[in-house]
């Protein structure tokens, strides 16, 4: 990371690349020591497609790295990315339009997987995205897709219980290494997952469960054991219609931006269009 300051503002620039080849440049800028921070990532896929996200507050626009053209602008709201209206020129054939709006979801989820390995300062990386999933081949629309990274004080606003189950990791991660009951590191987070599991299970709320599987082809429920189903470290569905996916981390490991993509998808077979989706990763203090 590098910091320069010239008069009162001041700019972070940072770099990373992916398993894949992906890069991400993240160039955060504020005017003043009191204001908050703008943000811009580029995401450059291994295949050299560029996707901007520029942020500012909650607000994000999405835009094409060649053209500059406009993807998407949105705002997070508590339920979910609200679109928000934008100019935009005549598009081209819904072919081309749909193999775009997969490349932006596939930059999304490369974004916020970077953003998730980096943590620190007190914020988290968080995925709204769409309330109906992508399909191939389908035209363009006004689906709102969010990703970056937020403070406390907006993810209270956001999430109220997210205070709470980062401190539920906090204690269940720190009785683990207490108990020094783990032969690995892979070990260690089986049971930090298995113990929040038995907390949040124990509480008997169907809106609010802890290692749910799914098919990630259908969204049918499944058991964890069974061949290639997805599991979802904790859900929680709202009365605002929005469904929060809270996902563990305990390794230092990156999040594979593949997966991120796989969990909202599974969720939004589950639940269907009627509902919003944001994904939040939570990582226990070691």
């Amino acid at each position: 990371m590098s910091a320069n300051s010239g008069g009162q503002a001041e700019t972070q620039t940072e770099e990373a690349v992916t398993e894949d080849g992906s890069r991400v440049l993240s160039i955060r800028i504020r005017a003043n020591a009191r204001a908050d921070w703008d943000a811009q990532h580029t995401v450059t896929a291994p295949d050299g497609t560029r996707t901007v996200f520029e942020t500012s507050g909650l607000t994000q626009t999405i835009r094409d790295g060649e053209t500059g053209e406009i993807l998407g602008r949105s705002t997070l709201t508590a339920d979910g990315a609200e679109s928000e209206a934008f100019s935009q020129p005549a598009r081209g054939l819904p072919g081309k339009l749909g193999q775009r709006i997969s490349r932006t979801l596939e930059a999304a989820g490369t974004l916020f997987s970077v953003l998730a390995g980096r943590g620190g300062n007190g914020r988290k990386a968080v995925f709204a995205a769409p309330a109906s999933e992508y399909i191939p081949g389908d035209a363009y629309d006004d689906r709102a897709i969010w990703v970056g990274a937020v403070g406390q004080t907006e993810l209270d606003q956001l999430r109220p219980r997210n205070r709470e189950m980062q401190a539920l990791a906090d204690s269940v991660a720190a009785e683990v290494r207490a108990s020094d009951d783990f032969r690995t590191a892979q070990d260690f987070g089986n049971k930090v997952h298995a113990r929040i599991a038995e907390n949040v299970n124990g509480r008997k709320d169907p809106n609010f469960v802890a290692e749910t599987s799914y098919d990630p082809a259908t969204g049918v429920d499944q058991n964890s054991g069974a061949k290639c189903s997805l599991r979802l470290d904790l859900l929680e569905r709202t009365q605002l219609s929005t469904v929060c996916v809270y996902d563990h981390k305990t390794g230092n490991a990156d999040l594979r931006h593949t997966r991120a993509i796989d969990i909202i998808s599974a969720v939004q077979k589950r639940f269907g269009p009627g509902y919003r989706y944001i994904m939040i990763m939570i990582k226990p203090k070691l």
